[in-house]
């Protein structure tokens, strides 16, 4: 059965939605929502009383009733972006451990003051006590995920692999748009391509995302993001070695910054993903 929970804060309503999948895994979504909308939905995943990342601070009240009828005794963060471990605060309050990569413990321990948009659409984490190392393998049930890197989005990205089952859940490995636009600084673009080849090789059945939720088209949905990045560096780099600056290809390209970049304080540009194009590299 779904479970809702909505909130209202302002001229915001934040959200949380728990929607089983099958048996054993149950998505919960989350989102700030505005004029009846969803902003930007984000996605944790629970199984039994274990939870693949904590999604956003702005659902904090809405994730502390929720636990209140389904404990969470631990919680593994994939990354260390605000909404993915945005309600790490409140479980580990609730009683839950909290696991993460070592580089990702002081960001979860003293939290950056993010910007107005930013707060708007995620809100501001609080600083989580006691984080835990992120182990190589967790077992619940009869379900064995082995924690495997993603690098590209963030350096130190991990994603939990049930070989058994043929699921990922994988953070944000995979872009949520099928033509990505924009990059952010911390992003190698061309290690985002590596990872997205080496999660074809898996042959998933299923691909637990953080923002589109359950992906069952596995292969296709991947390989189209793969074909537009890489038709992109392709084209970015043929340019720049012509001599066109960031600017002149970025317009070639026909990539535009949206409405809200200056709101995004430098969190994301159309700049970030063709610096990234031109100049990162992959490692294999």
């Amino acid at each position: 059965m779904t479970e809702a929970v909505k909130r209202e804060a302002s001229n915001n309503t934040t959200m949380l939605e728990a929607v089983p999948y099958n048996d054993e895994v149950t998505c919960i979504k989350m989102a700030s929502e505005r004029d009846g909308k969803a902003m930007f939905w984000v996605y944790a995943y629970l199984i039994q009383d274990m939870l693949l990342d904590a999604g956003c601070a702005s659902a904090s009240a809405e994730m502390k009733e929720f636990v209140e009828d389904h404990p969470v005794s631990r919680v593994y963060v994939t990354h260390a972006h605000e909404d993915h471990y945005g309600c790490c605060s409140v479980l580990e309050q609730q009683g839950a451990t909290i696991y993460a990569v070592a580089e990702d413990h002081t960001i979860l321990k003293q939290p950056p003051h993010y910007g107005d948009l930013f707060r708007t659409v995620w809100g501001q984490p609080e600083a989580t006590t006691s984080v835990k190392a992120m182990p190589s393998v967790i077992k619940i049930g009869n379900l064995e995920l082995e924690t495997i890197p993603l690098p590209g989005h963030w350096t130190t990205m991990v994603g939990f692999l049930e070989r058994e089952r043929r699921w990922l859940f994988s953070g944000d490995a995979v872009p949520l748009p099928s033509r990505k636009k924009i990059g952010m600084p911390e992003e190698n673009v061309p290690q985002m391509i590596n990872t997205m080849r080496h999660v074809l090789d898996l042959e998933l059945d299923v691909l637990f995302d953080s923002h589109r939720g359950p992906v069952t088209d596995v292969n296709s949905y991947i390989a189209k993001r793969i074909d537009h990045l890489t038709n992109l560096q392709t084209r970015a780099r043929s340019l720049y070695e012509s001599g066109k600056s960031i600017t002149e290809i970025a317009q070639e390209l026909g990539l535009e910054d949206p409405w809200y970049i200056t709101m995004a304080e430098g969190r994301f540009g159309v700049d970030f993903l063709v610096r990234s194009l031109i100049n990162d590299t992959a490692a294999e």
